[in-house]
Order: structure tokens, then sequence, then C-alpha cells
């Protein structure tokens, strides 16, 4: 194993160690980019795969989605959304995996617009990439705090045997302490938030694994398999089954988003050429099996009283759900720790958005980024960018108390944004690689590179279609799909933001090693310095990843 290692580690040294001659190799990798490095690399492999798994928080976030399917076509729904779903989303991940090890950098996909994009493009397609991916995260960030504080009071509902109902009120001040809380524990070193994560994704695989054996052992009676697998309930209102079957996918297209949040993290790992995306396609592939596992599990455990299910009084089918199944002493202890998996997502997600935009400011792309630019000098954290976005997710939240429904859109306006700000890297990427001369990274997927990415781009195209349009029938303004409205906002805000004034000024990813320290590297934005970079790698690791 020690020898395979070695033999694919693009940085010339083993992937078990994590001293020195790997942090200079890996500074060196990112000055060819263009950038210095600031932060400090405490991220080893398990490291970066706990992280990326728990960005899917798997029983948690199913926990709190699991009624998109069921509303949208009952059981048969629930299985086939989520199979069928994370076949695409798998197509994105590996994808952004591949994109990562090219060029490992805190910027993400909107950096990788540089490389593969005639120079002319660079400024307006970089700048509509960004403020995507931003409004995808930082709703991304928003929905897990909001579902995590939901979750939380449902808890709490039900151990008081439904004599204690949560208002409106009180779930959205729940929401804005779990957001204060994650903004406390991503202020301490970021080498406490890595040594936490490390071995989270024990906890996360062991809970999945503890609950799907509970409801097995502890279920009255199995639903039969007719049931499970081929019964189809349209509670949309929608007239058309197969119409209304399609909204089912917002489950997994939720909890399997967020791709490259591990890649944010590429600043802070070891090998993050090679590892940080071998972190980001295992990850979400054990996201994907285990996941559908779990939802198999749950439909097969619920029993078929429906309209029990959809109409229970806490608001959440799954709540229901297990109390069916598991009574409520395990219903409360499952509960319980769905909030912690879910509450620990919220926590690494605020993590990844905040290295997200402090290295946006980093290029200049941030109203006032001399200020938002800015790591503590104790705690090497972006802690101005942590609390920016605790205070605009504490805002959205408020949007609970005016409408449940335009709440849950923050969940639509996520999975679109974050997927789009990939898709757009993803098309370019497919189409101008070979062209533009970018040599693969040490992670790749050899000959189905293309066809995967191709795929997963008119995957996400055909959903955001499907997710745009209202979710309920008859439609009306407390029911309304207002996802339309939050990516309009967007879209006329940073639009026009770049068309009165930004395009004056952003030019894209400007890099900022000093010229003293290397005359050359600066041009690691124009994609000139990559080769040497990745042509050492490949000659280094041979063809790793080839099918």
């Amino acid at each position: 194993m020690s020898g395979l290692l070695k033999k694919i580690n693009p940085l010339g040294s083993s992937t078990l160690e994590s001293g020195n001659a790997n942090v200079n190799k890996d500074e060196q990798v990112l000055a060819e980019l263009g950038y210095k490095q600031e932060f400090n690399r405490t991220y080893d492999f398990l490291s970066s795969f706990s992280f990326a798994l728990s960005i899917s928080g798997l029983m948690g976030t199913i926990s709190i989605t699991y009624l998109y399917p069921l509303w949208a076509g009952g059981p048969a729904c629930a299985v086939w959304c989520w199979f069928a779903g994370c076949l695409g989303c798998l197509c994105i991940a590996w994808s952004v995996a591949e994109i990562t090890s090219c060029f490992p950098t805190s910027g993400g996909m909107y950096y990788v617009i540089t490389h593969v994009t005639p120079k002319k493009y660079v400024p307006l397609l970089c700048w509509i990439d960004a403020w995507l991916y931003f409004t995808g995260a930082i709703t991304g960030c928003c929905s897990t705090d909001f579902g995590a504080a939901t979750l939380l009071m449902n808890v709490i509902q039900m151990a008081s045997d439904y004599t204690y109902n949560p208002s409106r009120g009180h779930i959205t001040a729940v929401a804005i302490l779990v957001i204060l809380s994650h903004g406390a524990i991503n202020s301490l070193p970021g080498s406490v938030l890595a040594s936490v994560t490390k071995y989270y994704c024990f906890v996360n695989i062991g809970a999945t694994i503890g609950l799907i054996v509970t409801l097995l052992a502890k279920c009255p009676e199995f639903n039969t398999r007719q049931y499970t697998f081929g019964q189809v309930i349209n509670s949309t209102g929608w007239d058309a089954d197969g119409w209304a079957f399609l909204f089912g996918f917002l489950q997994v297209s939720w909890v399997m988003t967020c791709y490259d949040a591990t890649s944010r993290m590429s600043e802070e790992a070891y090998n993050a050429a090679y590892l940080t995306p071998l972190a980001i396609a295992s990850a979400l592939t054990t996201t994907a099996v285990l996941g559908w596992v779990l939802v198999i599990v749950i439909t097969l455990t619920m029993g078929t009283d429906l309209d029990r299910i959809l109409n229970t009084g806490s608001g959440q089918p799954i709540v229901e759900i297990y109390h069916i199944a598991m009574g409520k002493t395990g219903a409360i202890a499952y509960l319980s720790l769905a909030f912690v998996v879910i509450w620990f997502c919220g926590a690494v997600a605020m993590c990844y958005t905040a290295r997200g935009l402090w290295s946006f400011a980093r290029d200049g792309g941030l109203p006032y980024s001399n200020f938002w630019y800015n790591l503590d000098p104790r705690t090497k954290a972006p802690l101005r960018c942590v609390w920016l976005i605790c205070l605009i997710n504490s805002l959205l939240v408020l949007i609970n108390l005016g409408s449940n429904i335009a709440m849950n859109a923050i969940f639509s306006a996520c999975a679109i944004c974050t997927d789009w700000s990939y898709i757009i890297v993803l098309f370019l990427f497919a189409l101008n690689r070979e062209k533009m001369g970018v040599p693969r990274g040490p992670f790749h997927m050899g000959k189905l590179s293309k066809f995967v990415m191709l795929y997963g781009v008119t995957w996400t195209v055909f959903l955001s279609i499907v997710f745009i349009f209202p979710n309920y029938m008859p439609v009306n303004k407390e029911n309304m799909n207002y996802t339309v409205v939050i990516l309009g906002a967007v879209f006329i805000g940073a639009g026009g933001w770049y068309a009165i004034d930004a395009k004056k000024w952003f030019k894209g990813p400007l890099g900022n090693v000093d010229v003293d320290e290397s005359a050359d590297t600066q041009s690691g934005s124009s994609g000139d310095k990559i080769d040497s970079v990745s042509e050492e790698n490949i000659e280094t690791t041979g063809k790793t990843i080839d099918s």
C-alpha cells in the first residue's frame, strides 16, 4: 500500500507523510497557480474525506429532506429519485474532483475559468460563476442551519407528547443561535476544526448504519416490495403524476450538492492535488450508496398511512416515520443524533463558504475587498468572512417569519446556484481543456472525462428547469415557488453591478505572489505557468485513475 501511494503521489513524496516536504511541494504548486501560502496546512486525507462527507450530512440531511420525494410521488419517488439522481450528482462530483486536481486552490471552480476560456471572456464568466457559487453556498449554509433548528424543535415537540408546538418565531430564533454557534467554532484555529473533523466520518457513517439496523430491527411490519418500489402517490396537486414525480429529485440534489466544498480547503491540505480530489470522489460515492440504502429502509419501514405521515403535527414526515418504526424513545434518540450530524454539516459549510469569500476578496471581487481579505494573525482563520456569513444567514432565516414556503425556496436556490456554478466550468473544461493546453492533474477519469462532464451538465440543466416550477397546485401566494425570485434578485443585482461598475475594474483571479519571490508565478492567473507543474505531476504519477 505504501509503495502504491508513493508511486501515485504527484508531489514526489509519500502521501502518508505530513511533514515539511509535502508542505513545501504544496506551496510550490500554489505558487505556480499564482498565490502565496497563507493558511496553515493541517488537513490530511482522512480529514479531507471526513470534511467532504460531513458536507453531505447523510442521515441528518436525508431526514430533513425526505418530505420532498414523499410529497412528489410517494414511496416509489423516494427510492428511484435518489437512485437516478445520485448518478447525475456523481458525474458532477467526479468531474469537480478531476478539475480540482488540476487547480488545487481555495478559489475553486471560478478560478478554473481563467485557464479554459479566451481571455476577453474571463472577467464576465468569473463574475457570473463566483456569484452563482456564493449564492448557492450561503443559501446552503442557511438552509442547513434552518433544517437543524427545525429538527431540534421537532425533538422537543415529540418529547413533550406534542403539548408544545413551536411557533415560527421559536424556530427562527433557534436557527439564529445555530448560526452563531457555527460562527464561534469557525473562529477557532483551522487545526481545531481539522482535528474534530478528522474522525467525524466514523460518527457520520456509524450513525447512518446504526439507524438502518435499528429501523429494520424495531419496525413492527415491513411494507411490501410492490409498495416500496412501485407505489406512486402524487400529493402535489399536479394532474400529471410523471411531472410531479420529478420534484422528488430535490432531495438528492440538495443532499449531494456543494461538491467543491473540499476543494476550497485545498490551501490547507497536504498533497492537495491528489488527496483533495480523492476525498471528494470517495466521500460523495459513499454518500450516494449509503444514502440510497437508507432511503430504501426508511421507505420500507414507514407504514402505508401516507396521509398520517404527510399531515403530521410536526410538519416533518420523518418524525412520524421514526415514531412508527422505532417508537417514541428510538425516534427521539435518532432525531437527536440527526440534529448533531446536520449541526456539524452546517459548521463545515460555513467553513468552506468563508474560504471561498476570502479567496474572492483576494482577487478583488468583493466590495471593500482589502477589508475582507484578512486572516486573523492568531488563528489563521478568515474571521471577517465568517461573521459576514453569520450576519447574512441570520437575516435570511427571518424570511421564515413571513412564509415557511418562501423559506423552503432557499433549499431549491442552493441546489440550482451551486450546480450551475459547477456546470459552467465543466462545460468549458470539457470543450477547451485540450485546445487551451491544460494538462490533466494526477486524479482524472481518463477517456471517460468528457462524457461524464457533459452528462453532468445536461442533467443539471434539466433539473434546474424542473426546480423553478411551482411544487404545488393550484398556485397562490402562500405556496408559490419563490426560487425564481431569489435567482432573479441575484442575476439582477450581480449582473447590474457588473454592467454599471465592476466591469471597469474586475479582471478575474489576479494572483498575489510577489514579484521578488517569483517573477514568473504572477502569470498563473493567465494560465501560462500551470503547464510545468501539471506536466511534472503527470511524469510522476503516470496513468493513475484511468478506467
